[in-house]
């Protein structure tokens, strides 16, 4: 079954409204079919598209200044801990790994999926606020 779809009126300049135009006749496609597929592409994932373990911890991003929010954007994890993460992946690689260290790798692996989600929602809330976000590559390299 289809949802109902909603109307909504959006002011465009007339440059935009030809730009419009012209690439949907070049698309041969409604131009309100257009912007409906154009705009249902570049909205960006919401909080629900994460795994729900996730939820409260990116949540709490939302009511962040941008300052803060930037300091998470640029969060790196210590070099001790990426070397130990390391060290732990090439001894469970080589199936040499403890009980003890299974259990570190674990947490060091969630530590490392929330940071990677925490810089990821935090770079998205200040693209939704209209300020700029760098390029991954832009960002200081990890230690």
């Amino acid at each position: 079954m289809t949802a109902a779809a909603e109307t909504l009126t959006v002011h465009l300049s007339p440059a935009a409204m030809e730009r419009l135009r012209r690439v949907s006749q070049i698309a041969r496609r409604p131009i309100d079919t257009l912007i409906a597929d154009t705009l249902e592409a570049s909205l960006p994932p919401l909080l629900e598209s994460v795994p729900p373990f996730y939820h409260a911890a990116l949540a709490a991003l939302e009511s962040l200044s941008s300052t803060e929010l930037r300091a998470h954007v640029h969060a790196q994890m210590s070099a001790e801990t990426i070397d130990r993460y390391d060290f732990l992946l090439e001894r469970n690689g080589a199936g040499i790994l403890n009980a003890q260290e299974k259990e570190e790798l674990d947490t060091l692996r969630t530590e490392a999926d929330l940071l990677m989600y925490r810089k990821a929602y935090a770079a998205l809330i200040l693209k939704w606020r209209g300020e700029y976000v760098p390029f991954p590559a832009a960002l200081p390299a990890t230690q």
